[in-house]
């Protein structure tokens, strides 16, 4: 029989939260002992990790996108005026200026 304990000690076999984060630079070598894993989350300065990290408090998942990338994605549903119609465009063809403009509206409706 099996018996789970949750918030007991780690397992030694889990994955190293560093392997997936945004704000990791990893180096390998020839043998599994061979790694350097440096943390560039704070803005101070990058931290050596010497350890497996199974919990981080500013842990950024690299394979989920980041607000950025889905922005640039996004279809941006624009007015019409007289020289176009109103409709749906995609924000990376926006032209900066229109880009900037839609920015600034979003973060004085209370946008992130």
């Amino acid at each position: 029989m099996r018996i789970k304990v949750h918030g007991g000690t780690r397992s030694s076999h889990s994955n190293n939260l560093c392997s997936t984060c945004r704000h990791s630079r990893i180096t390998r070598g020839h043998t599994l002992d061979e790694e350097l894993v440096f943390c560039n989350a704070s803005h101070l300065r990058t931290t050596q990790i010497t350890f497996k990290v199974s919990e981080c408090s500013d842990y950024s998942d690299q394979t989920v996108p980041s607000y950025w990338e889905l922005l640039q994605q996004a279809w941006i549903l624009q007015p019409g005026s007289r020289k176009r119609p109103a409709g749906f465009v995609r924000s990376s063809d926006l032209r900066d200026a229109e880009f900037d403009r839609y920015m600034a509206g979003l973060r004085k409706h209370g946008g992130p």
